[in-house]
């Protein structure tokens, strides 16, 4: 990452908060797609010729989400903490993002509200915007934490993770949890 220091310009190693968040957020996305099965969604033999546009789609997902959720909570978390004198602490992200969370959410709401009428006509259309709420903050607080601490190493001057150690890692983790729930289902069955 570049940086620039007292009119010159002094390159870091490591990588970028968006770039950590990202990384994190794909490799979430991956893991629901390992865990398709579980939900109930077979593939068919034909869906592995999509599967580059699938993944494709997961960058371009995670990148958006990234930069509209994920960072202004990194943001606003690390404003709050410093205005209220208990520092940038993790809480105060994972508090942040429950805040940006409310214009997230409720900005299709408002225009699906202007642009036709009435939004929720029943109790299921309010437990699908809330199941689609708690969805989005349950996936992309890891990927907040992962940015606030990248933000936190560069800060102190301590070296950051480069986004291929959070991918190698991240994949690993995921190999272990996917094969401890392929075990827990085979002990249940």
């Amino acid at each position: 990452m570049t940086q620039l220091l007292r009119g010159g310009i002094r390159q870091k190693q490591g990588a970028a908060p968006s770039s950590v968040s990202m990384a994190v957020l794909w490799v979430e996305g991956f893991g629901l797609l390992l865990a398709m099965p579980l939900f109930g969604v077979v593939p068919e033999a034909r869906s592995v010729f999509v599967l580059p546009l699938v993944l494709l789609a997961l960058l371009f997902i995670g990148s958006l989400v990234s930069a509209a959720y994920v960072l202004p909570s990194v943001a606003l978390g690390h404003w709050m903490g410093e205005r209220w004198g208990s520092g940038r602490r993790w809480w105060w992200v994972v508090t942040a993002a429950m805040l940006v969370l409310v214009p997230v959410v409720g900005l299709p709401l408002v225009v699906a509200f202007y642009g036709r009428g009435p939004v929720f006509s029943s109790w299921q259309d309010i437990l699908d915007w809330l199941l689609y709420a708690s969805a989005l903050y349950c996936i992309s607080i890891p990927a907040a934490l992962a940015a606030h601490r990248t933000v936190l190493r560069e800060d102190a001057g301590h070296p950051v993770r480069s986004v291929g150690q959070i991918l190698g890692y991240g994949s690993l983790v995921l190999l272990v949890e996917l094969a401890g729930v392929l075990m827990a289902l085979m002990v249940l069955d």
